[in-house]
């Protein structure tokens, strides 16, 4: 496959057109659950309403690797004008000295497939449950800034990611680490869900220089949560727009910081998973550009 890492032309906040849908939102399944939609129909799919990027699982990118081979994957993507733009997910690049062979080993078997698919970036996050203590922000940008480092080598770009349901590594210490790293090629993934349902999430969205935010992801929820936050994340997520976050507000906010990125979406859904893969593009490609006028005209 391609090694192309080439990123699509800066484009301003809200206005854009197409919209890169994450390995998650297209895939028909929950994340602990094989893959229900093949890698053909939501290519296709994508195509199909003129969208031009995805994102892919490292563990179904290997598996396609390994029983179809680089030549016919490239094919699919190449016939239908899609890219893989973005692999997700790596956890290990903060880990202590006495698990570093086993990060290491972690580490070079996504950035070989990063590489193999022509990806331009990865996601990357960390794990600290309740009740284990968090390094030093410090010592977070230091290993940071050593993966971002890793990643220049190869020509990606490394996002970093907060996760609401994992409340030690919030929303607040992730804007820090990609500040002080300063990494060209490293900074914040904003996630909506996980921006909105974390409380450090305005501190973080208030200290974040536009120029540090590499991507951001859009879903919504209702205002105030109603089921356990495990379960809105897994399964509860609405279309941009169909809940009570305010997604007008943080596009206007970020934009006024100067951040240009392509927009995603990531709704992670029981209702969304029962779609096919051409409407599931469709209605979120209709609730992402409705968004965009709101945010505009407000």
């Amino acid at each position: 496959m391609s090694a192309d890492h080439a990123a699509p032309a800066a484009v301003d906040l809200l206005d854009q057109d197409d919209v890169f849908f994450t390995h998650l939102h297209l895939t028909g399944s929950r994340w602990d659950e094989p893959v229900r939609d093949s890698f053909e129909s939501r290519v296709a799919a994508l195509a199909e309403h003129g969208c031009t990027a995805t994102g892919m699982g490292q563990e179904e990118l290997a598996q396609l690797l390994e029983t179809r081979g680089a030549a016919e994957l490239r094919a699919v993507l190449d016939g239908h004008g899609v890219r893989i733009d973005e692999l997700e997910i790596l956890f290990g690049w903060d880990a202590p000295a006495e698990l570093k062979e086993k990060a290491d080993a972690m580490e070079h078997g996504l950035l070989a497939l990063a590489e193999q698919a022509g990806a331009r970036r990865f996601k990357a996050s960390c794990y600290y449950p309740t009740g284990v203590e968090l390094p030093p922000v410090e010592y977070l940008a230091e290993r940071f800034a050593a993966l971002c480092d890793r990643a220049a080598d190869r020509g990606l770009q490394v996002a970093l990611e907060s996760i609401a349901i994992n409340p030690g590594f919030t929303y607040a210490v992730a804007a820090d680490v990609v500040t002080l790293a300063d990494r060209p090629n490293g900074g914040l993934l904003i996630d909506a869900w996980h921006l909105f349902r974390d409380p450090t999430g305005p501190e973080a969205l208030a200290k974040i220089a536009g120029r540090h935010v590499i991507g951001v992801e859009l879903s919504d929820a209702p205002a105030e949560l109603t089921v356990s936050l495990n379960d809105e994340c897994v399964n509860g997520r609405l279309l941009p727009g169909a809940g009570g976050f305010d997604l007008v507000g943080l596009l206007r906010t970020l934009d006024a910081k100067g951040t240009k990125v392509q927009l995603a979406v990531e709704v992670l859904s029981a209702e969304m998973r029962e779609l096919s893969p051409s409407e599931n593009v469709a209605r979120s490609l209709t609730a992402v550009r409705s968004l965009l006028k709101a945010a505009r005209s407000a």
